[in-house]
């Protein structure tokens, strides 16, 4: 299994996301912060990319970044132990 971090800009005003939120979270995931999910598949980044691109609009910005080691956060957050759960993975 690989971590990966999911993170966008929605610049679609008025264009509901649901459904791209719910495709995110149907991977093992962590919601970290606003517009930043860390997600755990086997899948690779390019499949998960092509995965949630049909969920987005031309003009919104999608990353999807694998984790391949050291990480850090400034303080205790809601997916820090989440990432400590899986650091032998990545």
């Amino acid at each position: 299994m690989a971590v990966y971090i999911v993170s966008y800009d929605l610049n679609s005003p008025g264009k509901d996301y649901t459904e791209l939120l719910r495709q995110i979270r149907s991977y093992t995931h962590c919601h970290a912060l606003k517009s930043l999910f860390f997600i755990e598949t086997t899948k690779s980044a390019s499949e998960v990319l092509d995965h949630l691109m049909r969920y987005i609009d031309g003009n919104d910005s999608l990353y999807v970044t694998r984790l391949t080691g050291e990480w850090g956060a400034n303080r205790h957050m809601a997916c820090t132990n989440w990432l400590k759960d899986r650091n032998g993975r990545f």
